[in-house]
């Protein structure tokens, strides 16, 4: 009897401790061989010969880095995006293109008029030599991260009709980068 009763009350104890007080969840940020930055919040997800240089991300800080996660089409990576904190659209993560773009019906969606005489920018895309109109975004938000006051052409380059943009460098250099194509994860951490 003075067991069970010892136990129920150390259940008790256990549940009825604060939540905050528990330990807040770190990331764990390495370098590989090949001069990679990994960010996992994982320790287990660190290979073994890593643990000696691995970094801990205290909670606190953990504000700066984004684990997101992304459908996989073919070779590319979709991300969901929300543009000035009012439409949410899918985006190809493009570490090949210079400026982030956005889809004509994106644009008008966003009530973005560029006028009769817009500011326009050639473009290098796959299918040759285009010229696109450039706009800024209030804010392009992926996963938390934000970026605010963001250039962005207006095209409709995109072949899929589920995908409305493409995260082009301009936003990504805001951040060091990691994608695991296995988990379908993107790590972003503010630099």
């Amino acid at each position: 009897m003075k067991n069970g009763l010892s136990r129920i009350l150390l259940l008790v104890c256990l549940f009825s401790l604060p939540v905050n007080s528990l330990p807040a969840g770190e990331y764990y940020r390495w370098v590989d061989d090949n001069g990679v930055l990994h960010i996992t919040d994982n320790l287990h997800n660190v290979p073994p010969k890593q643990r000696d240089n691995v970094n801990r991300i205290p909670a606190q800080e953990s504000a700066r880095v984004a684990s997101i996660p992304f459908e996989k089409h073919g070779q590319v990576a979709i991300v969901q995006a929300t543009l000035n904190n009012k439409k949410s659209a899918k985006f190809v993560v493009d570490t090949g293109a210079s400026y982030t773009l956005i889809s004509n019906a994106l644009a008008r969606e966003l009530a973005i008029d560029v006028g009769q005489n817009p500011k326009t920018l050639p473009f290098q895309t796959a299918n040759g030599l285009i010229e696109a109109p450039v706009t800024n975004l209030e804010s392009i938000t992926v996963g938390g991260m934000e970026i605010r006051n963001l250039p962005a052409a207006i095209h409709d380059a995109m072949t899929d009709p589920q995908v409305s943009g493409l995260l082009g460098l301009n936003f990504l250099s805001n951040f060091r980068m990691d994608i695991d194509t296995q988990k379908g994860m993107l790590y972003l951490e503010k630099k």
